[in-house]
């Protein structure tokens, strides 16, 4: 007797989802500001239906291999270690693209684009919400 004739499939992923698993995962880790901009709900104790967590994540998917990398840009908080950071960034991100994706995370590059206090964060994302209500 033939079994039922199983379908072919394939599971894809758009860049976006990745960067957006990326950039929401990074936002949970302290010491994480921004991801080029994306004001983080940790930092102003809200977040706007405006911020985008994509921003700052590049993703490369090689969809044969089932693996992703990862280029991000950030700022971080001023007095943290960067490499604690960035080690608490790879483990957490690696894990959540694998758990939701079944993706392999062969790379992730950081690159550091500022360090601020919290107090001068705070500050600067004061001025952008001010000018941002002037445009509109």
């Amino acid at each position: 007797m033939d079994k039922a004739a199983q379908p072919e499939t394939k599971l894809t992923f758009d860049d976006e989802v990745l960067a957006k698993i990326a950039g929401k995962t990074a936002s949970n880790v302290d010491g994480v500001l921004s991801l080029e901009g994306n004001i983080f709900e940790k930092v102003t104790d809200r977040i706007s239906k405006d911020d985008d967590p994509t921003t700052g994540v590049n993703v490369d998917i090689d969809d044969e291999n089932q693996k992703v990398s990862l280029k991000m840009d950030a700022l971080l908080e001023y007095g943290k270690n960067a490499q604690s950071i960035f080690d608490k960034m790879v483990t957490k991100i690696t894990a959540a693209v694998n758990e939701m994706t079944n993706m392999e995370v062969a790379e992730i590059k950081l690159n550091v684009k500022d360090v601020l206090t919290r107090e001068e964060w705070a500050d600067r994302t004061k001025d952008d919400k001010k000018h941002e209500d002037k445009k509109h």
